[in-house]
């Protein structure tokens, strides 16, 4: 029953939970950015007639590595629906990123979900805390997310 429940959970949410969570990661998400420059670079050279649109490309990756570094996001299809820069902004703590409706209890995350107490704790955090813990994480209500997970 629970497998059953998770696997709705997944695909209530659109996008799996592991690539939820690779998708939140900045580590992760610094490495791809930095992948697909090189390979764009490697592209630049020998593809002479698209030299124009490469460098674009590259521009624009170089934008998002600077966002991601800063701490700057902004989820598009938030930005599309509200139209508003500010609403649209996402946050990030500890390496974690909150994307979409991640805290409106569409997807059920538990503690299994995070590797590390920390990343639990500031997604905990990010979505209200005590007063919004649609997921349970703090289940002795005392602001302390998935302690059993180990510190990161």
């Amino acid at each position: 029953m629970a497998k059953r429940q998770a696997d709705a959970s997944e695909k209530k949410g659109g996008v799996g939970l592991k690539a939820g969570k690779l998708r939140r990661d900045s580590r992760f998400r610094l490495v791809v950015i930095i992948a697909l420059m090189v390979i764009v670079a490697a592209l630049f050279f020998f593809w002479g007639k698209f030299k124009i649109a490469l460098a674009g490309i590259f521009i624009l990756l170089m934008v998002a590595l600077g966002m991601e570094r800063s701490g700057t996001d902004i989820d598009l299809g938030k930005l599309v629906e509200t139209g508003s820069l500010e609403e649209s902004r996402i946050t990030k703590s500890d390496g974690f990123w909150a994307i979409g409706d991640d805290c409106d209890g569409t997807v059920d995350y538990d503690c299994a979900n995070f590797e590390y107490q920390g990343d639990a704790q500031a997604f905990y955090e990010q979505c209200g805390g005590v007063n919004n813990d649609l997921n349970a994480l703090d289940g002795d209500k005392d602001g302390e997310a998935c302690e059993s997970l180990p510190a990161n």
